[in-house]
């Protein structure tokens, strides 16, 4: 049975502090490590479930209303990792939440009879749609905001997108539906690390600005470092807030870097895009987030 290299440094509850998201994002970094060293592959996807972890910590920590013993509950709020090959930092926020045991989370990764694999689906429990092919998300996530804003619901959705997917057409067919139906319940964050499996996405197809994209879309927009808590956690009160912005989907556009805040992986993106682990790299990675 494997066991964690660090054991967990916080517990959730509600109206958890800043500085107590802070150290989950670190807590879900370690986990994220410890989770693709155990994966039947010893691979994994670290340099983006790295650049999004403070994020993750945010929304799982403060934001998302799930009930583990009630995951189906109407009026939950619903989560959707659009990015699904960065899945491990969505497991371990689940396990954060009692959603999935820690066994679960250090033992049944890319194995053939476990459960959790590289790309999360609904057999899972608190993923709400397959993320397999990118840039669904956000048509996913907007139809099931319509649904509960035509039932009334007061629950929110939340899609986060990687700056990759964000160059299909998908991706802004959801946004103009979004819009049109007045989505205010549906927020997008999308991951800007700038980097894709190929390179630079600036060198590959130029991307412009997403926030002006997301507004010109008639979504409102937030900018943020994407690795700075308080500035996460601002915008994502004011999507919450039902008198800001009313009518209009939201968007943050977090600004992040690959693999933070582990040098070599910081240094080298592309390579740890996606990655398998050796007994020295996972030493290494454990030491930088001591």
């Amino acid at each position: 049975m494997n066991r964690s290299y660090y054991e967990p440094l916080v517990r959730y509850h509600e109206n958890m502090s800043v500085e107590e998201l802070k150290s989950l994002a670190l807590q879900l970094r370690r986990d994220t490590t410890d989770l693709t060293n155990f994966a039947g592959t010893r691979s994994g996807h670290l340099g983006g479930e790295f650049s999004i972890a403070d994020v993750m910590a945010a929304l799982y920590g403060r934001y998302i209303r799930l009930d583990p013993k009630n995951l189906r509950d109407p009026d939950r709020d619903i989560m959707i990792l659009s990015k699904g090959h960065n899945s491990g930092v969505q497991y371990a926020a689940l396990a954060f939440r009692d959603v999935i045991s820690r066994e679960t989370l250090l033992n049944e990764m890319n194995k053939s009879t476990s459960l959790l694999q590289e790309h999360s689906c609904p057999s899972i429990p608190g993923i709400e749609a397959p993320t397999g092919s990118l840039g669904m998300g956000l048509s996913a996530g907007a139809g099931m905001a319509w649904a509960q804003k035509k039932d009334g619901r007061d629950s929110h959705v939340f899609v986060v997108l990687g700056d990759g997917e964000c160059t299909e057409g998908q991706v802004w067919e959801a946004a103009l539906f979004a819009n049109g139906y007045k989505l205010d319940n549906l927020t997008a964050i999308v991951d800007f690390n700038h980097y894709v499996i190929t390179g630079n996405i600036e060198d590959i197809i130029h991307v412009g600005s997403f926030a002006d994209k997301f507004a010109s879309f008639g979504f409102d927009v937030q900018t943020v470092d994407g690795h700075n808590m308080e500035e996460i956690v601002a915008a994502l009160d004011k999507t919450q807030d039902k008198n800001y912005a009313p009518g209009k989907p939201r968007a943050i556009i977090a600004n992040t870097i690959k693999g933070y805040p582990i040098s070599f992986m910081v240094e080298d993106p592309i390579t740890y895009h996606s990655a398998k682990l050796n007994d020295e790299k996972y030493q290494k990675i454990m030491e930088e987030l001591a």
